[in-house]
């Protein structure tokens, strides 16, 4: 199911959050770091690349 999210500018980054419910369904919490890979035109995947210690 998509989910629509607002960018919106934070300081001088451009900013996306992620809802609760998905971030605690992929284990994904404050300071994990995560890879966003392009995959197209306006496509992107996200992935979590290291866990916070």
């Amino acid at each position: 199911m998509p989910l629509t999210r607002k960018a919106r500018v934070v300081g001088s980054s451009l900013v996306i959050t992620i809802p609760s419910q998905l971030a605690k369904a992929h284990d994904i919490v404050d300071g994990d770091e995560l890879e966003i890979i392009p995959s197209g035109m306006g496509e992107f995947k996200i992935r979590k690349t290291k866990k916070n210690n």
